[in-house]
């Protein structure tokens, strides 16, 4: 079933010809842009007319994406939960679904849903770089930015690109993946920018071009890293962290943060605002001994207008800023029982 499934979707990738519209519809991450940057390169390739639509959680919504004029839709690292009301409504069109999560809504009939964790933990970018070939070291950028070498299934597939590339991982890392990753952050209220700015980029040598973008990101976040060790809090088995960022670096200072070897074995709670009244918490955790989700709703135990959830190893909760000390005695009370 699964071989079957991989075979529709390449045989959508190749029906895509001269002339057809497609919309590209990406998550606001760097694996959902560099996977749409690998489908936007294809169509250009064969003489499609392609289009890439960004949607961003929580903020797009249905209106957004007008696709009337468009012979095929493709979208990459998204959840159905996001687009099948869209499919619902264009569903006389070719549509291709691929994203790399368990199924969390039913797609109407006549989509093609190429969904890989029968694989294992293979990010967007690598499946879509499987269909349609292209510039290997965006594929890559895209899967090192979804923590692909941290699952053994990518491990050939990594190794061979940057023996391709010509370049170690630590290096490829900081010269290019992180560029990209950082690049998106700065410009996150302008996605179609950042989209183009990647798309655009013939080399890996023509990364260095984004340092304007990723800089700020860059100097920010290193920041904020030294400040975790000076300032983090210890509530008797969990390390907390709030802190106020003036870019949106919470995602990467969470991701930095909580992969550094010296951090595998602990518990990590970050905080830092969201808007003008709630308090944003990430946690994260890779010592299995504890289930995130679990513990941030432990955590907002008693507290109104709050929710959390999430996965076992990283989950996220939201709060009132009044609550902030009642949020973190209930995470001390619950610690203390594990």
């Amino acid at each position: 079933m699964n071989d079957e499934i991989r075979k529709q979707a390449e045989n959508f990738i190749k029906s895509i010809g001269k002339g057809d519209r497609v919309a590209i519809i990406t998550d606001h991450d760097p694996d959902g842009y560099t996977s749409g940057v690998l489908f936007y390169d294809y169509c250009l390739r064969v003489g499609a007319r392609p289009e890439q639509f960004t949607h961003t959680n929580g903020i797009s919504t249905l209106e957004d994406f007008v696709l009337e004029d468009f012979d095929k839709i493709i979208t990459t690292d998204k959840p159905a939960k996001f687009v099948y009301e869209l499919f619902e409504k264009y569903r006389d069109k070719e549509i291709l679904f691929m994203d790399h999560h368990p199924s969390d809504a039913k797609l109407p009939d006549g989509v093609i849903e190429y969904r890989t964790m029968y694989r294992g933990y293979i990010p967007s970018a690598r499946s879509t770089y499987e269909l349609c070939g292209g510039k290997i070291w965006i594929a890559l950028s895209g899967m090192i930015s979804d923590v692909a070498d941290r699952y053994s299934e990518n491990d050939e597939f990594i190794r061979g690109a940057l023996e391709e590339i010509g370049m170690d991982l630590n290096g490829f890392k900081d010269k290019v993946a992180y560029e990209i990753s950082n690049c998106i952050l700065f410009l996150d209220d302008e996605p179609a920018k950042a989209f183009s700015l990647i798309q655009k980029l013939e080399s890996i040598d023509d990364v260095a071009t984004l340092s304007k973008y990723s800089g700020p990101i860059k100097k920010e976040v290193e920041g904020l890293v030294r400040s975790f060790e000076r300032d983090k809090e210890d509530l008797g088995g969990a390390y907390f962290y709030y802190f106020e960022p003036v870019l949106n670096v919470k995602p990467v200072v969470t991701a930095r943060i909580s992969l550094d070897p010296k951090n595998v074995d602990k518990i990590l709670i970050f905080a830092s605002p969201k808007g003008d009244d709630k308090i944003s918490i990430s946690a994260r955790s890779q010592t299995k001994r504890m289930d995130m989700a679990e513990l941030l709703r432990a955590g907002i135990n008693g507290l109104e207008s709050a929710n959390a959830g999430g996965h076992f190893a990283a989950s996220g909760a939201a709060f009132l800023k009044g609550d902030l000390e009642k949020f973190k005695e209930n995470l001390r009370e619950r610690l203390k029982g594990d």
